[in-house]
Formats: C-alpha cells, sequence, structure tokens
C-alpha cells in the first residue's frame, strides 16, 4: 500500500488494486483499476499540504465539474476500504467534497456488493465496508438500503467456511447496531428475515452465531410480520424448517395457533400460502457469480452437451455435507426466477426440467431429497391460476411425463409425494390442497405443456397403486383404476426395453425426440452417454503400474488378457510395501499358507455385514427407489413368478443402484434373495450368451442373473472407469460373495457374447489383492465343472479374443 501512496513511480507495471485476494492471472474490472488510478492522483494532490490546505484544494477541484468530483470521490471510498488506518480521516474528507448526497459514492460500494468475487475480498476491506455503511446510515444517505440488499444476497447459504461464516456476523451486527434505520424499509426487514431463516440452518456448530440470528429474525417477525408477510409461501417453507430451533419454536406456535397476535391483518397461515412468493425473494438465496454460471448453462447450452458444465457447478457449490440445503434454494430460483424466453425454449437449449433431473441425482440425502421434492412441487399444492404462472408448474409437469419411458422410479416417486403431501402436509387445508393440485395439471393440459397424462396413466410400467394416486390427485383428467383381471399380463408388455443395451439412465432420455439434434446412426453405434457422476467421493480405483521384472509362466489366456491392455505382467506388481511383502516366497498360483490363490482372490473382497431383505429395505439410502424394491420382492415371492417381468425389474434396480449413492449392503441383499435354492428361478443353459448353434437371442429364456449382467455391461463397457461403472462392478463382487455364480458368468458375457475382456479385467480388479491369472483359473474351472461341454465349446472364443483388441481400445 505504501507504494500505491507513494504513486507506484518505482513500478514498471500499473499497482494491482488491493479490494480483492487476486492471483497474478486474474483480471480485475476496469472499476478496479479506475479507483487505484484516482487514488495515485488523490495520494499526489495531497502530498506536502495541510490539513486547510487540502481542505481549501478540495473543495476546489470537486466543484470543477462532475467529472473531478467523481474522481475525488473515488479516490476517497477506495482509501478508507484498503487504508483501514486512514479510514477516518478519508470520511472526513468525502463528506467535505460529496456533492451528490453520497450517490456516486454508494454506487462504488454497490459495484463492490455485486461483484461475482465477492467471496474474495480481503477481510479489511469487508470489515470497512460495512464500518463506512453504518456511517453513511448516521447521515441519512440515500441508497445505503440497496447496497445492504446486495450483501445480503451475498451470505452463501451451505458455506461455513470462515469468510462466510464472518460475513454473517458483519451482517447481524450492523442490523442489531441500525435496527431502527433497518425497520423502515419493508423489503430490506423481509430479505433479512429470509435470508437469515435459510443459513441458520447451517450454524449448527457455531451456537453463539446462530443464536444471534434466530434473535435477530424472530425480533423482525414479531415486530414487523406485516412487512415479512410480501415474502408469501416461501416463509411458511423457511419457518418449517427452523421451527425446531427453540428461538423459532414459539413463534412458529403463534402462526399457527394465534395468528392474530402477530398482527391484527393476518388471518391464518393459509394466507401466507395463497401469496406467491416474488422472485427477488427467491433468487436472494443464490449469489450474483452462481446466477451467472446457472443462467450461461440455461440459456446457451444444449442439451446434448450441458452436463459437464453441471458436473462443474456441483463440484465448486454442492461438494459439502453443510451445501446440501442449496439445492431446494436452487431448485426455487429456477422454477420461480429463471423464465426462459420463447427464444430459448424454440431453441435446443438444455429445458429447466433436464437440467433440474440431472440436479436431483446428485442428492444424498434422504431428508434433503424430500426437501428438493417439496421445493420442486411447492407451488402446485396452493396454485391459483389468477396470482400463480403456469411457467412456475411447467419444469415439474414436464419432469413427471417425460421421465415415464426410461426413469419411470422417478415418475412414480413424485407422483407418490404429491399424493402423500396433499393429504399430510396440512390435514385441515387437504381438500383445497388436491384442488390446487388438480387445477394446476389441468392448466398444463389445457395451456399445451403436454397433451395429456394419459399417456402416464396407461404407461405398462406404472404400478396400479401409482394409478389409483394419479385419480386421488387428478380425477378430472384420468379414469378410474379398473379392478385387475384375471389373466396375467401380456409378457411383451412387462419387458421394458427390447435391446439390452439401450436403458442407460441419461437425462437426455426425458427429452421429447424432437428436443435431441437428429445425426446420421454411426456404424458401428457410440456407446451411450453417461450420466453426470454423483459427487461423492469414489471407491479408489487401482491404477495398474510399472511392475519389477516377474518371470511367470502363464496360459494363453492371462497372456490374451495381458495384450489386451498393452501391461506387461498385468496385475502382477504390489502396491505398496505391505503388499511386496506378501508375495515375497509366494508363488502366483498359491497364497500363504498354501492355499489356492483363486481361494485368496475371492477372500480379498471386504465381506459385507449379514442383515434381512427387510433391515435392506429399511435403508434410508434407498429413498429414491420408492415402492420399486418392495414391489421387486412381492413379485418373486408370488406364487407363479414371472421371470421374464422380474428380470426387467432387476434392471432398473441396477441402473438406479448405479447412479445413486444407495447402499451396496442392502442392494446386493435385496438382490441375492432372488437366487435362493427355494425359488428355482436359475438356469444358465437357456441364457442366450451360452448358444453355440446359432439361435436367434429372442427366442431364448433369460434366467434372473442375465438380467444383472446385461445392465451391468451398459456401465462396464464405457472407455474410462466412471464412478457408475465402479459401483456396478463391486455390486458384482458382492453378489459373488453373496455365493452368486457371477465369475464366470460374467466372463462369458463380457468376452463370448459382448466381446469385451475389459468388462471382466474391471470385475476383477475390484478384488483388493486379485489377479487376473488367479480369476481365470477360478472362473474356468467353474465352468469346465459345472458345464464342461460349454468349457471346451467357448475355450476357442476366449483364446481368440485377442481379435476384439483394437474395437475396445
Amino acid at each position: 500500500m505504501a507504494e500505491i501512496q507513494s504513486g507506484g513511480t518505482h513500478s514498471p507495471l500499473p499497482p494491482q488494486p488491493q479490494l480483492f485476494q487476486l492471483e497474478p492471472i486474474d483480471v480485475a474490472e476496469p472499476w478496479q483499476h479506475e479507483l487505484v488510478e484516482c487514488f495515485i492522483s488523490f495520494s499526489t494532490l495531497s502530498a506536502g499540504k495541510s490539513q486547510t490546505e487540502l481542505h481549501e484544494t478540495l473543495q476546489q477541484k470537486a466543484s470543477e465539474s462532475m467529472h473531478s468530483h467523481g474522481e475525488l470521490v473515488n479516490a476517497l471510498v477506495y482509501g478508507i476500504l484498503t487504508v483501514p488506518a486512514e479510514g477516518n480521516t478519508y470520511l472526513r474528507h468525502l463528506n467535505i467534497v460529496s456533492r451528490d448526497g453520497f450517490a456516486h459514492a454508494i454506487s462504488r460500494l454497490k459495484l463492490l456488493a455485486t461483484a461475482h468475487r465477492f467471496a474474495r475480498v480481503r477481510p479489511e476491506v469487508r470489515s470497512q465496508l460495512f464500518w463506512l455503511l453504518s456511517e453513511l446510515v448516521k447521515v441519512s444517505a440515500h441508497g445505503v438500503d440497496q447496497v445492504v440488499l446486495a450483501l445480503t444476497r451475498q451470505v452463501r447459504s451451505g458455506d461455513v467456511t470462515q469468510g462466510n461464516v464472518k460475513l454473517c456476523w458483519l451482517m447481524v451486527q450492523f442490523a442489531q447496531a441500525n435496527y431502527a434505520w433497518l425497520s423502515t424499509f419493508p423489503v430490506l426487514v423481509a430479505t433479512t428475515v429470509y435470508m437469515l431463516g435459510r443459513v441458520a440452518l447451517d450454524h449448527s456448530r457455531i451456537p453463539d452465531l446462530r443464536t444471534a440470528e434466530c434473535e435477530l429474525a424472530t425480533r423482525l417477525l414479531r415486530e414487523q410480520f406485516h412487512e415479512c408477510c410480501i415474502i408469501g409461501r416461501d416463509l411458511v417453507r423457511m419457518l418449517q424448517d427452523v421451527a425446531r430451533i427453540p428461538e423459532f419454536h414459539d413463534l412458529w406456535q403463534d402462526m399457527l395457533q394465534r395468528p392474530q397476535s402477530l398482527s391484527p391483518l393476518f388471518a391464518g397461515i393459509e394466507q401466507l400460502l395463497r401469496t406467491p412468493t416474488p422472485p427477488m425473494f427467491l433468487a436472494n438465496r443464490i449469489t450474483y457469480e452462481m446466477e451467472s454460471r446457472l443462467r450461461f448453462i440455461l440459456e446457451n447450452l444444449p442439451a446434448t452437451s450441458y452436463s459437464r458444465n453441471l458436473i462443474w457447478f456441483v463440484q465448486r457449490y454442492l461438494s459439502t455435507p453443510e451445501s446440501e440445503s442449496l439445492f431446494s434454494d436452487l431448485i426455487r430460483y429456477i422454477i420461480g426466477v429463471f423464465h426462459p424466453s420463447n427464444a430459448v425454449l424454440a431453441s435446443n437449449v438444455v429445458p429447466r426440467y433436464v437440467f433440474l433431473g440431472g440436479l436431483l441425482r446428485f442428492i444424498r440425502s434422504p431428508v434433503v431429497a424430500a426437501n428438493a421434492k417439496l421445493a420442486l412441487f411447492y407451488n402446485w399444492l396452493f396454485y391459483d391460476p389468477k396470482s400463480d404462472t403456469i411457467m412456475n408448474i411447467e419444469p415439474g409437469v414436464l419432469i413427471i411425463a417425460q421421465s415415464v419411458d426410461k426413469y419411470t422410479f422417478m415418475t412414480a416417486s413424485f407422483i407418490e409425494f404429491l399424493a402423500y403431501e396433499s393429504d399430510a402436509y396440512s390435514p385441515e387445508l387437504a381438500p383445497a390442497i388436491r384442488g390446487s393440485i388438480g387445477q394446476a395439471m389441468q392448466d398444463a393440459v389445457e395451456k399445451g405443456v403436454i397433451p395429456s397424462i394419459m399417456p402416464i396413466y396407461e404407461h405398462p410400467r406404472i404400478e396400479v397403486d401409482i394409478r389409483q394416486n394419479l385419480y386421488h390427485l387428478f380425477p378430472q383428467l384420468v379414469p378410474p383404476v379398473p379392478e385387475p383381471a384375471p389373466s396375467e399380463a401380456s409378457a411383451d408388455d412387462a419387458e421394458p426395453a427390447k435391446n439390452d443395451d439401450a436403458m442407460l439412465l441419461d437425462p437426455m432420455d426425458m427429452l421429447p425426440p424432437a428436443a435431441v439434434d437428429s445425426e446420421p446412426a454411426p456404424e458401428p453405434p457410440k456407446p451411450a452417454v453417461e450420466l453426470p457422476l454423483p459427487i461423492a467421493a469414489p471407491q479408489p480405483i487401482r491404477i495398474v503400474s510399472a511392475a519389477p521384472k516377474i518371470s511367470i509362466a502363464l496360459d494363453p489366456v492371462s497372456r490374451m488378457f495381458q495384450e489386451e491392455f498393452g501391461i506387461t505382467d498385468f496385475d502382477l506388481a504390489p502396491e505398496g510395501p505391505a503388499d511386496a511383502e506378501n508375495t515375497n516366497g509366494v508363488s502366483d498360483t498359491t497364497a500363504e499358507g498354501g492355499a489356492p490363490k483363486d481361494a485368496a482372490l475371492v477372500a480379498s473382497a471386504e465381506p459385507l455385514p449379514e442383515i434381512s431383505v427387510k433391515q435392506a429395505l429399511d435403508d434410508t439410502s434407498l429413498w429414491l427407489f420408492g415402492s420399486t424394491l418392495q414391489t421387486f420382492v412381492d413379485s418373486v415371492a408370488a406364487t407363479e413368478p414371472d421371470v421374464k417381468q422380474i428380470g426387467g425389474s432387476v434392471k432398473e434396480i441396477v441402473y438406479m443402484f448405479a447412479q445413486s449413492e444407495a447402499s451396496i449392503l442392502a442392494i446386493t441383499r435385496v438382490l441375492a434373495s432372488i437366487f435362493s435354492d427355494s425359488l428355482d428361478m436359475e438356469d444358465v443353459e437357456t441364457n442366450a450368451e451360452l448358444a453355440t448353434a446359432g439361435e436367434s437371442s429372442d427366442e431364448l429364456e433369460h434366467d434372473l442373473l442375465h438380467y444383472i449382467l446385461a445392465a451391468a455391461a451398459d456401465y462396464a463397457h464405457m472407455m474410462e472407469m466412471t464412478n457408475s461403472a465402479q459401483r456396478v462392478l463391486q455390486l458384482l463382487v458382492q453378489l459373488t460373495e453373496a455365493k452368486v455364480d457371477v465369475g464366470f458368468r460374467w466372463l462369458l458375457h463380457s468376452v463370448v457374447n459382448a466381446g469385451k475382456p475389459v468388462q471382466y479385467a474391471r470385475y476383477v480388479d475390484q478384488y483388493a489383492e486379485g489377479t487376473l491369472q488367479a480369476a481365470l483359473v477360478r472362473d474356468l474351472g467353474m465352468l469346465q465343472e459345472q458345464f464342461p461341454g460349454l468349457f471346451y465349446t467357448v475355450l476357442p472364443q476366449i483364446y481368440a479374443a485377442r481379435k476384439f483388441t483394437d474395437s475396445v481400445r
């Protein structure tokens, strides 16, 4: 700063602004450079002058022109913010030179308050900013409320970093010190209450801050309740989340039981619920930087390529457990604030409902998921065509309608949620809520958002209870559910897909055909697009590194797999000192103690604890599955189970598992239950991948394990080892631990049927100490023991698998 005050004459480069903590590669905005240049000029002007001379000089220069006046104000504002020791002196100078009631000074402060990089403002600059605002409040400067309003938006939800916590403290202390002034601005009062209520959820481990936030918020609510009512229904949503905090509990009870104790004009909570929340309050919980990035995606990126930017966004803002509360705020912003123009709607830019579908898949907690669903459908519960807009309903309608083919479980989950909330959200208002939900859907149909909800109602994969929920919600749009016919459903209707490889979970599948750019189909077809990865840290993937030369005579099959990957002595190198010690004196075919190495391979996978199917179904991580798992278990327990129909459910469960953070223990237990001896559903010789006489796969009956392997193959064939691929391969390993004959079946499915040895190698790689040779010894031995004829039939294909190398690479 001394260099700036001296004019920086010894530096070949202009001095950098000192407002933000910038990296050398960062470029400061032009207004920052303008402030620095004005401050340097002011330092030169004031050098060597007494206070009296300086006052006269400043008065004269400020009166020359508005341009000169602006330069002086720029310099003094910059000095106050960056030189705290001289802050009082610069403020006196500012009082002398200001000719516009501090309007120009406040405009400079607003540039800082709305900066996208505000999170990187220097701590001393942030403190000086609030000090200067308090001083401007004392002189009744006009426009300070707009700066404070912008600063409330910079308080980030779901962020407990030191900088954001300090900003919360500064906001609370400023509001407490200037409470009388704050109370004269109704919009600022309401915004402050909404901001404090939302961030108080994040500060459970900072009790002093949470107490201060809650006390200030409840004081404003009790003393300025009529002004706070402009927030509308999202005030109720906010208070529901914090109602268990002691400071809010009594206020919440008064709202429910004694509404007029808060305001004579407050008739009850239904009055708030019937009031749509203005967009400015929903936007307040999204920082300017977040809004800029969101709008870039939703206004510019096509539906075919937005997922990478979504992943970056999630990694930047939603990568910590505390940030999960931000999901609801983002959903409310996209629904209630961002309404695309007609030009965007007519283009191939990613629709809001597709973006929301991708965003929902990053949620890991069932509590957060419930809050996110409520945020998505909140306007439905109290929809009124006279005050609400169809644009707030459209994303929910489309995500239900467009998900039904590929994401039936998601459509069913949303319908179940709406049916439950219609009765449970407020039992006294249940009839009115059901009427609002029905009116919302009817308006969506009448205005052309979707032509009808009958395709959802009549979809073969929609269960009877979901149809009953549809009739419960929309009796004017769908007929009553007929009694089940005694004859069984057609097997063709029960089959979810004709092509085993066509069921990858992809947000683009929710798009109508016209929304996807048509391109000529390449030969061979490209792999399906992988859904954005969950952000939870994946299990570490073992990387095969360079290894010392180990002389081991490998059989031709192992050599084939080595050549497949272009690696010498594949998987024989120890991963660390401990593994290196374990390999001393141990041959590749035996483990320590003389046990066969294939036994060591299986034992190396950490076994999961035993749980019952009921315990598995009660696992909270399975929230995304809705009723899918229970329906699946019930269908397996039927007197005459339909293997083909159950197989379709098995594939859907594997897809959902791959794209979620569902417990591998729970899913393994549910799937392993279908291979118990009592069910007698497994007949390996009826599978298409084992046929050698040229039969059509459509003419052969698959067993249930085939459907698991087919679903896993959809992910395992990807060129990159994605998180979804790793999860399905770990599922296969755990099924192997559960005594399901996965190994040799996966070898046949990968090498013989699909011609992709890489799938089998990746499966082996999930074992902590497994080698490819040991796996082949185990699985080929099991195949030879159980099906000797088949073993000698497919062995030449395994030897010849090197011809697939080019296609895999």
